[in-house]
């Protein structure tokens, strides 16, 4: 009676002398090639997984750290050597994969973050992108008139309207209103600001609408402008001509007052004899700011402010002089660490963002450029 083994039909085969079983044709190279294969055929996918598969995060680590005063050029008056530098510190994001989730486990300089808080619901990044290059330029325009009016330098401020950063879903301007966007009137009246629209907005009779005047932005003018460092005009920027949006303000409970529904900031532009232009394709977004106005203002200044030290920092700049809270803060102190800096200034808005961050810096909280200005001054006596 014939034996079957193997549970499949085959027959069962006998071992070879000694109990080991016959060597597959081609030897003990074969066994190795073909394991190779069987491991690579296995590997492939998972590398792919693990680099290739989106997350629906962004990894946040530290970015460049440099001398901003290197990336300067003033005309039309007299600057001065510093023997200190004023860095600016960055974050740097990118998308992340299953990869840097392993990372941000082990490594205390990655961290992960929602995709949606930084690109909100659309998930945009074309459009972020658009907004940070004009914040970009707007924070210089703000940097630029703190510095020359600290210097008692010769500046004038002109007031445009107020840039649409984003827009409520499901509020009066949803569907109507577009982050990237400048509100330049309200009934045919121009804007000044971010507060002078509220305040307009908020002042519309009950069950009114409001007329609200809008132009759009030159992005592909902006976007090269940034790339060859020009000296850009925000005003020079809007284009086409004024049109007329009419929105039904609702009651905002939280804020006490009507609303239409958009988070704007200032669009703004300055005059000056003085022409600063900012050599800095690589920085975006306005959180560099105060580092920026410190260190023009320590170009136009006989007094060198550093006094000798790497001073770093972070947080965005208005025209009035104060100083706003920004995003990364631990990271930030990390690329400035990683930079030397003796001095770390940052906005005293972000100071809850600092639990548990050690280092050997002197960290300063900020509210305004001669918080700075006086913080650095006592650190020298």
């Amino acid at each position: 009676m014939r034996k079957w083994g193997g549970g499949r039909g085959f027959p069962h085969r006998p071992s070879a002398p000694g109990g080991r079983r016959p060597v597959p044709k081609g030897g003990e190279d074969g066994l190795l090639r073909r394991a190779v294969e069987l491991a690579v055929s296995f590997l492939l996918p998972v590398i792919f997984l693990l680099i290739s598969v989106p997350t629906g995060f962004v990894l946040e680590s530290p970015g460049p750290s440099f001398d901003l005063q290197a990336e300067i050029k003033v005309e039309g008056a007299e600057i001065h050597p510093s023997r200190g530098e004023f860095l600016l510190t960055s974050v740097s994001l990118r998308e992340s994969n299953l990869v840097y989730h392993l990372l941000s486990v082990v490594k205390d300089d990655h961290r992960l973050l929602q995709a949606r808080r930084f690109l909100g619901e659309d998930l945009d990044v074309k459009a972020q992108d658009r907004l940070d290059g004009m914040l970009t330029l707007l924070s210089q325009e703000a940097a630029s008139v703190v510095a020359l009016r600290a210097a008692t330098a010769e500046v004038e401020l002109h007031e445009l309207g107020a840039l649409v950063l984003g827009v409520v879903e499901g509020s009066p301007a949803h569907g109507k209103l577009d982050p990237g966007q400048v509100i330049v009137s309200v009934e045919g009246i121009p804007v000044r600001g971010s507060e002078d629209l509220g305040e307009r907005i908020a002042a519309a009779a009950e069950g009114e609408e409001v007329s609200l005047g809008v132009r759009e932005v030159d992005w592909e003018a902006l976007e090269s402008g940034l790339e060859r460092e020009g000296d850009l005009d925000p005003e020079e920027l809007l284009t086409g001509e004024v049109r007329e949006v009419s929105l039904l303000p609702v009651w905002e409970e939280g804020l006490g007052r009507r609303v239409v529904g958009v988070y704007t900031r200032d669009y703004f532009t300055h005059r000056s004899p003085v022409r600063v232009t900012w050599e800095m394709e690589a920085v975006r977004g306005p959180s560099a700011g105060l580092m920026m106005a410190l260190s023009l203002l320590n170009l136009l200044l006989p007094e060198d402010l550093t006094r000798g030290l790497k001073v770093a920092g972070t947080g965005e700049i208005f025209p009035d002089g104060r100083v706003g809270p920004i995003g990364g803060l631990p990271m930030k102190v990390r690329a400035a660490e990683a930079r030397g800096a003796e001095v770390f200034l940052y906005p005293r808005e972000n100071q809850e963002d600092l639990a548990g961050v050690v280092t050997g810096m002197r960290l300063v909280p900020v509210d305004s450029l001669q918080e700075a200005l006086d913080a650095l001054s006592a650190g020298a006596e």
